[in-house]
């Protein structure tokens, strides 16, 4: 038998119930888990068999208690944010990458599973069949790992948190410098938008040149003072600051075009290649097939 004595009966309690309905249906009789006679913070589990739904149990409620709580803590207490806004923010960019959300942070992606530390000591308490556990004693000496790894994980969302505010500072200022500058063109320029290839038409339906491009983005880069400046589409577009802009996109995913959506706003209409119509399209470049 293993016993676990919890701090709180509702946590004795809520985890009894996890298990009798996991033992449902799991089509198990419950009865090798009861909270004691004397307190409905002691646990009692007989366990023989069927371990497996129980260490998910366990894991579960575990982590529900304390994976949230740890989170504020160390966003307050180790890296020493304040401020509520600023902790929200983190917050939930920590719960994001927890859930896979964000992708592409080289330093999560070797990280262990939560799940799997937690699970793997409890899977070790109940291969020990310790006769009595405090829950709390579990926490404070059990989960090192667990808390190494969440603390990573605090770590690389406060980055994120970062390049997110420089990322706003860069857009801020270019609209700032979009607003002092006046359009010197009345009707709508077409972009076709491949990624790697953009091609830009002026009011005329003219092709701009690589020249124009090139002399375009040098004005753009003057005008901002910018020294990351995309030359494909974001520097032209800053360059000729037009009242209003179509560009359609093989990729509508692509982040340099949500960059420009967030510079030009309601000036720029992005849509699908495949809803450009001859009117747009009275070009020699071609759709992709």
């Amino acid at each position: 038998m293993v016993t676990i004595a919890f701090s709180h009966p509702s946590d004795g309690i809520a985890v009894l119930k996890k298990i009798i309905r996991s033992a449902a249906k799991n089509k198990i009789n419950p009865s090798f888990a009861k909270l004691s006679d004397a307190s409905s913070k002691i646990l009692e589990l007989h366990i023989h068999e069927h371990k497996e739904f129980i260490l998910d149990v366990l894991t579960e409620f575990t982590r529900n208690k304390v994976e949230d709580i740890c989170l504020k803590e160390m966003i307050e207490h180790a890296f020493f944010y304040s401020d509520s806004a600023e902790q929200k923010e983190i917050f939930s960019i920590s719960k994001s990458i927890i859930l896979g959300e964000i992708e592409g942070i080289p330093e999560v992606k070797n990280l262990p599973s939560l799940w799997g530390l937690i699970r793997g000591q409890w899977q070790s308490i109940l291969a020990e069949k310790r006769n009595f556990l405090e829950f709390e004693a579990f926490l404070k000496f059990r989960l090192k790992d667990y808390l190494a790894t969440l603390l990573k994980i605090v770590e690389c969302a406060i980055d994120e948190y970062k390049l997110e505010l420089e990322y706003q500072l860069f857009i801020e200022q270019l609209r700032t410098c979009l607003s002092k500058q006046k359009s010197i063109l009345k009707n709508d320029i077409v972009i076709i938008f491949d990624c790697e290839n953009v091609v830009i038409f002026d009011e005329q339906q003219n092709q701009l040149s690589k020249t124009d491009l090139k002399n375009l983005h040098d004005r753009a880069l003057k005008l901002t003072n910018a020294v990351n400046l995309d030359e494909r589409l974001l520097g032209p577009l800053i360059g000729l600051a037009p009242s209003s802009a179509r560009i359609y996109a093989y990729d509508m995913d692509h982040p340099l075009l949500q960059t420009v959506k967030n510079i030009f706003q309601e000036k720029v209409i992005i849509s699908p290649i495949e809803k450009m119509s001859l009117k747009d399209n009275p070009y020699p470049y071609k759709k992709k097939s």
